[in-house]
């Protein structure tokens, strides 16, 4: 996946630089939300539900401050990418116990093409120690988006 198709699905009305949720299931729901708001799905029960059954198959936080709570679905209409943070930490059953600090949110329609090559390349820029804590770090989507783009352009 090229730099520009990787950054184009990522947009600043879709990140959170503060949830406001304090609770994994509360932070689903503020997706969701923000999700419906933003039209970019059209009924955030259903992202609700398939996200929760999909935290009841495993924990979709990574570790290391991390979490990827993702779906397809018929309630999107393109793939979909929420980037969400949570400075002081969130309980989200990670493996290694740590609190999530940093949420990305890929919501996409059963069919869509960008979904798992958007996955694969977002999990190699995570698996990156110096750009997984640079983003940790971020406050802004000025300053996350300086931060995937550093990384894709030394690759």
């Amino acid at each position: 996946m090229l730099l520009e198709q990787f950054l184009n699905f990522f947009d600043s009305d879709l990140f959170i630089e503060d949830f406001t949720s304090h609770t994994k299931k509360d932070i689903i729901k503020e997706i969701a939300n923000l999700l419906e708001t933003t039209k970019k799905i059209f009924k955030a029960e259903i992202i609700i539900d398939l996200l929760e059954k999909r935290e009841q198959l495993g924990t979709t936080a990574i570790g290391k401050g991390i979490a990827i709570p993702h779906c397809r679905s018929m309630a999107a209409k393109e793939l979909t990418v929420i980037v969400g943070l949570k400075p002081e930490g969130v309980d989200f059953d990670a493996p290694d116990h740590h609190p999530i600090k940093i949420v990305f949110v890929i919501i996409a329609p059963p069919q869509d093409v960008n979904y798992l090559p958007f996955l694969g390349k977002l999990v190699e820029l995570l698996r990156d120690e110096t750009t997984r804590k640079r983003l940790l770090r971020v406050k802004s989507f000025k300053g996350f988006k300086k931060v995937i783009t550093e990384f894709l352009t030394n690759e």
